[in-house]
């Protein structure tokens, strides 16, 4: 019984015996890993240089006419002469309108006549007193009495004036809003003249762009649907900026010779701050934000490398970079949803 047993355990050491050699020329034939050996992930690049930048900004605007205003007469009455023609151009000066002025001009015959005889009157009393055959008291009389009906006649022709509509400058007329024959109050609104050569572009500008704008700065803008551009001057600011949108208002001025430009279009207007000739682009695509951090991450020795760069002017194709690249680094713009700092990456660099 005894010599069964021993053979028994005898058995079980020589199993266990092979299966830890076994399992140790298993373990000799597996490589060592210890996670550092990771594959590298192909990206496209480019190679960072210096580009000719404009620094520009184009806003929203609208053409104003160089003068506009709605003729009225300066008195009620009826119009008994209309010289308006729709769309047609006036002189400065030209009359346009006449209210009734019979009346007026009645008053001021009278008044001339009148004056006559108080000159004549003036003039005898004047002799007199210097002869002594009157008092001072009477001449002074006479004198005031002449100086009463010129002034007379001076408001007469006042009025005169005011019973006419001229054009306060030179232009086109607009629609007209009344007939020969009809009653016309201070309120009414006869026409309108339009001065469309030269004219206005007004826009806002946001206000970290005020400092940069000067007289005589160049604009160039569109109107309307087309795509001609036209250029401007600029020619006035306003004397502050805008507490509620943060802007300054802008004018610049137009030649409008062929009148194709209508005042109240809307235009696109661009403004060119300044040029650069050392300007380093890149792709918006490259950019990784993070939070208020911007990154871009470039190709070194084989790796991925993180750097933190300031951004300048934005288009809708570039993003200026104003510090952190320097020209010929090889800047990564793909596959930087899986790029991290430091990864081994292999890059293909593309034509910028």
């Amino acid at each position: 019984m005894r010599r069964k047993i021993f053979t028994y355990h005898q058995l079980l050491l020589v199993l266990l015996t092979v299966a830890s050699i076994s399992c140790s020329k298993s373990d000799k034939g597996k490589k060592p890993s210890d996670g550092r050996s990771r594959q590298a992930i192909v990206v496209d690049g480019i190679i960072v240089g210096y580009s000719e930048y404009e620094r520009t900004i184009t806003v929203p605007g609208t053409i104003l006419p160089n003068e506009w205003v709605e003729l009225r007469s300066e008195m009620a009455g009826k119009i008994v002469e209309l010289n308006i023609a729709e769309g047609a151009m006036v002189r400065k000066g030209q009359l346009l309108a006449r209210i009734n002025d019979a009346d007026i001009k009645a008053l001021l015959q009278r008044r001339v006549i009148e004056e006559k005889l108080a000159a004549d009157d003036e003039q005898r009393k004047k002799r007199m007193l210097e002869i002594n055959a009157i008092s001072v008291q009477e001449y002074e009389t006479s004198l005031n009495k002449l100086e009463a009906i010129r002034a007379d006649i001076a408001q007469s022709k006042a009025m005169l004036e005011k019973a006419e509509v001229r054009a306060p400058f030179e232009g086109r007329i607009g629609l007209r809003y009344v007939s020969p024959g009809a009653f016309v109050s201070v309120n009414t609104t006869i026409a309108t003249l339009v001065q469309d050569n030269p004219l206005k572009l007004e826009f806002a500008i946001p206000e970290r762009y005020a400092s940069l704008v000067s007289n005589n700065m160049e604009v160039k803008f569109t109107a309307g649907d087309a795509q001609t551009q036209y250029p401007a001057k600029v020619y006035a600011t306003d004397a502050q900026i805008d507490p509620e949108t943060r802007s300054l208002k802008v004018r610049a001025i137009a030649e409008n010779k062929s009148n194709q430009i209508i005042p109240g279009s809307y235009v696109r207007a661009t403004l060119v701050f300044e040029k650069s000739p050392r300007s380093i682009l890149i792709p918006p695509r490259a950019i990784v934000p993070d939070m208020d951090i911007q990154n871009v991450f470039i190709y070194s020795q084989g790796k991925a490398k993180r750097i933190q760069v300031r951004l300048g002017e934005r288009t809708g194709t570039t993003v200026e970079v104003i510090d952190g690249l320097n020209a010929g680094d090889s800047l990564i713009i793909s596959g930087l949803t899986s790029v991290r700092d430091g990864m081994p990456v292999s890059i293909n660099i593309k034509q910028n």
